[in-house]
């Protein structure tokens, strides 16, 4: 078989800073697997290993941050409750972990053998209504340990002058939006300087004390009792437990598929039902690099995908949440469809830079906004009307009684179709003809002609058949090579995204083109050396047959390219290494269960905004699709 060789791989950068310390910092930084999200449905709070608040925007994922010290150590500002060195110097937390089905995360600080004091800490869940709360519960085990509790606020990404003010044992920073009150029990609040308030005291064994922040003005001051905040966390726990019991399914890796649940239901903004594509902004793909990107709104390129998940899931109310939002969303902005709109649907999201953050370790831009919104991608068309079959496939008719906006979708793939464009990947040199997105035009124009057979729905179907037949002919007799798909019609390398081609019914999983495919990716893709098993590049940014993206720089393997490649596996009837790959894998998670974006193929190291969406996303749709699959093989979902 006639397989391209990989070219040789750039050299890894060498890291800024230095090794991981005791408090699982690197170089002054929290490792990005090591961040750890606190969601209610507006947004998330990112905890780092040392219990600080890394990265948090309140009351809407897409807001400018309160507290963003993973991006600026100095103008960060910060919020931390526990434990410290009698010094003042943070004190490393030994052990942590999420409590099971839960979003509660539990810390803990001691030796090796004894621990000094433990701490649970949560977002309210669901929210109140007055707005939003941090809540911290902190207990004495053994002996005596020093304790901190502070808040220096940068509102609006630090350009907002700061208000803040320390009374009755209360921190208040006055707000044009909406107030920030920080409480603490056990020890007193002062104003540490103009912009900062904070207080240090000793904790001892069977001495419990609590912290809340609260955005919103409320029902009264900000208190933290310690029985008031210690029942709001029994109550947020019980939520989370009672929605997790509900997770319907059994297979392998149960417990990472319904943690990824957890994560991903953290990542909807509950009063629209949009799912949010990461909770951070400018994480980066490259250490230094420029590839920094604010994802803290919603693709349509995930949306199939999320669909899938939060039906087999039972998510019923979540799944069609977002499928009304995504009708909406997509109806209101009209043609050409937007590549991402804010987590209320509405659009315009232009992207900028902050010239005065210097960024996570150095790297910069750090962005606001995203350019790629106005490019054309055509998978997107595909991407809503397979949303539309699945709807079907699970007997819901959310998307059905929208027709009128779909039939223009698919008349729009109809006379599109052929046009070069920017992927999935939102390349930022030029348009071109790739695959992938020509083979989601197919599905638009295939599923429309499905839906109108089905259902006697009206449209153009002589029209949009030979439409599908001519773009179909085209992919094979443009976008095949020695056997298999390429990335695009001008460039012979190989792309992830061509995983994807047997999981939506474009192509049988074991048709020999298909098999052929896995094969080139995984011999062009797969990084080289790589300690770690099944990691994709999502495509070559170096060798003489890529074309590149327009950006420089690399980037890490892309984690969802890894549970493509799985389901992949298992429809060309691969089950037995899709099964051993999809175990290797999940063990690359944060040690709290979270993936970022990539991984650093050398080190397993976390790159890339988190926790995203989309690699969840993929790692519950492999574990579904494996619990399903016979030796044989297994049909797409919605075809």
């Amino acid at each position: 078989m006639n397989v391209p060789e990989a070219p040789e791989d750039p050299p890894i950068p060498e890291p800024t800073g230095q090794d991981v310390d005791a408090a699982g910092m690197r170089g002054g930084f929290p490792d990005i697997g090591a961040l750890a999200p606190l969601g209610d449905g507006l947004s998330a709070a990112l905890v780092g290993p040392d219990a600080a608040v890394e990265f948090f925007c309140p009351l809407r994922f897409d807001a400018p941050a309160l507290v963003f010290p993973v991006l600026d150590r100095r103008r960060g500002g910060r919020l931390r409750f526990g434990a410290v060195e009698p010094s003042g110097a943070t004190l490393p937390v030994t052990r942590r972990w999420y409590q099971p089905g839960s979003a509660v995360m539990v810390l803990e600080w001691g030796g090796a053998s004894t621990v000094l004091a433990r701490m649970r800490m949560a977002m309210t869940w669901p929210p109140p209504q007055h707005g939003q709360e941090i809540l911290w519960v902190l207990e004495g085990v053994n002996g005596s340990v020093d304790v901190e509790a502070v808040l220096k606020p940068r509102p609006g990404f630090g350009t907002t002058p700061v208000d803040l003010t320390v009374s009755d044992g209360r921190a208040t920073l006055a707000s044009d939006a909406e107030p920030v009150q920080f409480a603490v029990s056990g020890l007193e609040l002062d104003d540490r300087d103009a912009d900062s308030a904070g207080g240090q005291a000793v904790l001892h064994a069977g001495d419990r004390w609590s912290g809340r922040l609260m955005i919103g003005a409320g029902e009264g001051p900000c208190t933290a009792e310690p029985e008031e905040v210690a029942a709001a966390l029994e109550a947020t726990d019980e939520a989370w437990r009672q929605w997790s019991q509900h997770l319907a399914y059994e297979g392998p890796a149960r417990d990472a598929v319904i943690r990824s649940a957890i994560t991903l239901k953290q990542l909807i903004y509950a009063p629209s039902g949009a799912v949010t594509a990461a909770a951070t902004t400018s994480l980066p793909e490259q250490i230094g690099g420029e590839r920094n990107w604010d994802y803290r709104y919603t693709w349509l390129r995930d949306a199939s995908f999320t669909l899938n998940a939060l039906y087999q899931l039972q998510c019923y109310p979540e799944a069609n949440a977002y499928a009304r939002w995504l009708c909406t969303a997509t109806a209101g902005a009209g043609l050409p469809l937007r590549v991402l709109y804010r987590v209320d649907g509405t659009t315009e999201i232009p992207e900028s830079s902050l010239a005065e953050v210097t960024g996570y370790r150095g790297s910069t831009p750090v962005r606001v906004g995203n350019a790629a919104e106005t490019q054309l991608q055509l998978d997107s068309y595909g991407e809503l009307l397979d949303c539309l079959s699945i709807c079907e496939v699970f007997g819901d008719d959310v998307m059905r009684t929208e027709w009128p906006h779909f039939r223009q979708l698919v008349d729009f793939a109809a006379d599109h179709w052929h046009e070069p464009d920017s992927g999935i990947w939102e390349v930022r040199n030029h348009p071109r003809h790739f695959v992938h997105s020509k083979a989601l035009a197919w599905t638009a124009l295939n599923r429309g002609c499905q839906l109108v057979e089905a259902y006697g729905l009206d449209g153009d179907l002589p029209r949009w058949r030979t439409a599908a037949d001519q773009c179909r002919q085209e992919i094979f007799d443009s976008g095949v090579t020695d056997g298999h798909f390429t990335r695009a019609y001008d460039d012979p390398s190989m792309d992830a995204s061509l995983l994807m081609l047997p999981i939506i019914g474009f192509i049988d999983g074991d048709h020999p083109i298909m098999t052929k495919t896995i094969e080139a990716v995984r011999a062009q893709l797969t990084p080289h050396p790589t300690v770690h098993p099944g990691l994709l590049y999502r495509y070559r940014l170096d060798g003489p047959n890529s074309l590149g993206d327009g950006l420089a720089g690399t980037e890490g393997s892309l984690t969802i390219a890894s549970f493509w490649l799985i389901e992949a596996l298992a429809l060309a009837g691969n089950t037995r290494e899709a099964n051993e790959l999809f175990e290797t894998l999940v063990a690359l998670a944060g040690d709290l269960g979270s993936f970022a974006e990539e991984i650093d193929p050398a080190t397993g190291t976390h790159l890339g905004n988190t926790p995203q969406a989309f690699t969840h996303i993929g790692l519950i749709n492999a574990g579904l699709r494996l619990a399903r699959t016979s030796d044989k093989g297994q049909t797409p979902r919605s075809t």
